[in-house]
């Protein structure tokens, strides 16, 4: 009977750890595993820049030299957060702010710039949808003058044609879409997330392969720090094409 009893307990004993293993809390996903499930996988050209989260919203942040885009291909530098996708999607991505080109630091090509926002790249084809914020030269002088606004890049290997799509005033942050329908994609804009521009097709023609790599980046000409805030980034499927 004793014998009996003191199995028992051991099996209550037993029984009461075993719950109280699984109901110890698993440990929260780290930042980067956040990072991940949110945005995308973090590129990286150099440990100086920086990807943090506030919330949900990413932060990206350079350090101090040119941060250059695609169209420099292997010479490409930019921080960025990319997802692998196939077929048609629609990939949206709000801008909250991004900092502006300091137009008295050093900085490379002919503009002193900075972009924020949006990139399709596969094959040899690359599309940047981004806020544009730049000092443009005028006899070798930059315009104290800068231009913010919502501008659309489209590459075949380094030769690409580029559009000044709308002027955004000031501190507005910007809703920015890519939608990619066979092989080519428009791109459109909004201010409230709500009411879009008509979709514009960019003049390049583009071939997409059916995979493609898709993210948000941050880049600029200037050797300063910058950093860009984004928030609300979405892959859906395209609707339906009416009959």
């Amino acid at each position: 009977m004793l014998r009996t009893a003191k199995v028992s307990v051991l099996l209550v004993v037993a029984t009461m750890l075993g719950v109280l293993a699984v109901a110890a809390p698993a440990p929260p996903p780290s930042e980067k595993e956040l990072l991940a499930r949110y945005w995308g996988k973090a590129v990286s050209a150099s440990d100086k820049y920086e990807f943090s989260l506030v919330g949900k919203q990413l932060v990206i942040r350079t350090a101090g030299e040119p941060a250059r885009g695609l169209k420099f291909k292997a010479k490409a530098n930019m921080p960025h957060v990319t997802r692998t996708l196939k077929g048609d999607f629609v990939a949206t991505v709000k801008v909250l702010d991004a900092t502006a080109p300091n137009r008295n630091v050093k900085h490379e090509e002919v503009k002193s710039s900075t972009r924020a926002g949006l990139f399709v790249s596969g094959g040899n084809y690359n599309l940047e949808l981004h806020l544009h914020q730049y000092h443009t030269k005028v006899n070798k002088v930059l315009e104290e003058k800068m231009t913010r606004c919502v501008w659309v890049d489209a590459w075949l290997n380094a030769a690409g044609v580029g559009n000044k799509l709308k002027d955004v005033e000031p501190g507005k942050s910007t809703y920015l879409r890519v939608i990619r329908q066979g092989k080519g994609a428009t791109v459109t804009y909004s201010f409230d997330g709500k009411v879009w521009a008509a979709p514009f097709k960019p003049k390049r023609v583009l071939n997409f392969p059916d995979q493609v790599t898709v993210g948000v980046f941050l880049s600029h000409t200037t050797y300063q720090i910058a950093d860009a805030t984004f928030d609300d980034f979405t892959i859906e499927s395209p609707p339906p094409k009416p009959k």
